[in-house]
């Protein structure tokens, strides 16, 4: 992570270590844009390495309560430790606007099935309290899924990866429906 960081910033590199050597001997092209290093960590140790050497995280699965209890703290305090910007904090989660939580909630536990036997998801889900991704999911009317987001960024969220997903017999409509919440979302205040 800190050779593609430090390529990706710009930077020489020159590093020679037990698994990886590299050197840009001052072959490095400007940037047009610059591009962001984010990892997927969900693990105290991985949300380490992210403060020091990324620029951030990315999460999927991890609750409003995860990101402020767990993620958070860790992810500034290495990045403060380190003395880099505070990083940005992605989180993911299923997300769509429907009428009724409960059949919501049992779509997300119908095509979530695999988060169930990887170690890594349950452990986060149990930090938050959830026994499922249906738990986490952000789900209901227009005005509790933009509190629901709302609460990712009072957490220590700085973005957020809304995995839209269908609810009910018209899968179009159903999508449409949450692509217009996220889309004025996204185009105003809130």
């Amino acid at each position: 992570i800190r050779i593609v960081a430090a390529l990706l910033h710009g930077e020489e590199v020159d590093i020679r270590g037990q698994e990886w050597t590299t050197r840009s001997a001052g072959r490095m092209v400007p940037l047009v844009h610059e591009v962001p290093v984010l990892l997927s960590a969900m693990s105290p140790r991985m949300l380490r390495v992210a403060g020091q050497y990324a620029d951030g995280t990315i999460l999927w699965m991890a609750s409003a309560k995860v990101i402020e209890s767990r993620v958070a703290p860790a992810i500034h305090a290495a990045a403060t430790g380190a003395g880099r910007a505070t990083p940005r904090i992605v989180a993911g989660l299923p997300v769509a606007v429907h009428d009724d939580a409960d059949e919501a909630r049992e779509a997300v536990a119908a095509t979530a099935t695999m988060y169930a036997g990887m170690p890594n998801y349950q452990r986060i889900l149990e930090v938050g309290g959830a026994s499922s991704p249906a738990d986490v999911a952000i789900v209901g009317d227009e005005t509790s899924v933009r509190t629901q987001l709302q609460g990712l960024l009072d957490a220590g969220a700085t973005d957020i990866w809304a995995a839209a997903f269908p609810v009910g017999p018209d899968a179009k409509a159903s999508i449409g429906r949450t692509k217009d919440l996220l889309r004025e979302l996204a185009t105003t205040d809130g």
